[in-house]
């Protein structure tokens, strides 16, 4: 098999997470400059980068569909193809729920968990970046691992203060309503990246 064949989902995989990125990015700008009569505009450019990353892993799972001999497992190439479009949808979701519940202001911790989700996103591109070579650079996978879950603890804490403080506060039944579920949401974005790194891990482990 030639390797630039071989190396063809691999690659896949990074581009992925370059959607992903780019959704995280778009996250961050949007709440760092909130404007609720922005949403509607926004929920298509967000939608047109996730959709960006509907074809990425459509292609790939055609051309999976007509090969026999592929690098890793194939369960495996789907799982990640399926973990990796996640994030972006899960980032997408947090746009259109916004929209949905129609968010007045923006909260504080709404910044920093836009934040952590854009570091979450970058580690774990860089974790797929070392995959094809996993035997020579375990390290840098590892590293690059262990990053994404300290980001994904980091939203953790995160998501657990801002409930607290949403709860102890005078806020509106509304605006509560509105939060508890786009935390959810935000919390679930980091989910899903280390969701994808523990199928990374277990790729390298079957394979090594």
């Amino acid at each position: 098999m030639k390797k630039h064949h071989t190396n063809e989902y691999f690659e896949g995989f990074v581009l992925g997470m370059d959607s992903a990125c780019k959704a995280a990015e778009y996250l961050e700008n949007l709440v760092e400059h909130y404007d609720p009569e922005k949403l509607g505009e926004q929920i298509e450019e967000i939608h047109a980068i996730e959709h960006e990353a509907d074809l990425n892993k459509h292609k790939l799972m055609q051309k999976l569909a007509k090969e026999f001999i592929t690098p890793i497992e194939r369960e495996d190439i789907i799982l990640l193809l399926q973990q990796i479009d996640n994030v972006t949808d899960f980032i997408e979701d947090v746009v259109r729920k916004m929209f949905m519940y129609n968010a007045k202001s923006m909260r504080h911790e709404a910044l920093e968990f836009a934040s952590i989700i854009k570091q979450c996103c970058y580690e774990s591109r860089d974790a797929l970046k070392e995959l094809p070579g996993f035997q020579k650079n375990s390290d840098r996978l590892a590293s690059a691992i262990v990053k994404v879950n300290d980001y994904e603890e980091q939203g953790d804490r995160l998501y657990c203060a801002a409930m607290r403080r949403l709860y102890c506060e005078n806020a509106e039944s509304l605006e509560r309503i509105t939060w508890t579920k786009l935390f959810d949401w935000m919390e679930a974005c980091c989910d899903a990246c280390e969701d994808m790194m523990e199928s990374v891990e277990l790729v390298v482990m079957k394979n090594s």
